[in-house]
């Protein structure tokens, strides 16, 4: 991964929703993506559905800046063994093929700009990579709302599938190449070491 060289001893910085969350007046100027925080996100939490973890103001951040930072989701997906082949370049059993899913992904409007986005989709990917220790898991998708999504993703080297076209675009991000970015750790705490390219 090109923007992530150091994820080894990554220490999560998200914690599993709570009702309190949801009521926050989180915002990100997405109405669906703040509409699903506020009425669904704890209950999908609940039954199982879909994992949302939220990034809290700390006590480092500004008391000015909302006590929600932002917030993404995590679940199980499959991926059509076509689609995987094609991206990968190699074979693979002709069965649906299981991966992550990053259903959404959020910053709240007030702190955009302060790369809370590159935090949350690393913590994502923490999650992914552990999750894959003990399970299946081919690599990460995630479905980009929009061109400037699509770019976001891109700099991480999620990759869009030849077949499309219209937005929103699933990308794809192979979990041997998140495991290459936790393999080729440089310091303990990936966090502390992330720069801007």
């Amino acid at each position: 991964m090109k923007r992530v060289p150091n994820l080894t001893g990554m220490v999560s910085s998200t914690v599993r929703i709570e009702p309190a969350d949801a009521s926050s007046q989180f915002r990100s100027g997405v109405h669906a993506l703040d509409d699903y925080f506020a009425r669904h996100a704890v209950k999908n939490d609940r039954d199982g559905i879909s994992t949302a973890y939220v990034l809290r103001r700390s006590e480092a951040d500004s008391p000015d800046w909302p006590p929600v930072l932002g917030y993404y989701t995590l679940s199980m997906a499959e991926l059509a063994s076509p689609l995987a082949a094609a991206v990968l370049g190699r074979k693979l059993p002709r069965y649906p093929l299981p991966v992550a899913l990053i259903g959404r992904l959020a910053v709240d409007g007030r702190v955009q700009g302060h790369r809370v986005g590159e935090k949350l989709l690393l913590d994502a990917l923490g999650r992914a990579f552990d999750a894959a220790t003990r399970l299946g898991c081919l690599g990460v998708i995630v479905d980009a709302k929009d061109e400037r999504a699509g770019r976001f993703y891109a700099k991480y080297d999620f990759v869009e599938f030849a077949d499309e076209a219209l937005w929103p675009r699933r990308m794809f991000l192979a979990m041997s190449t998140i495991r290459e970015a936790f393999e080729n750790a440089e310091t303990p705490d990936a966090r502390s070491g992330l720069t801007a390219s």
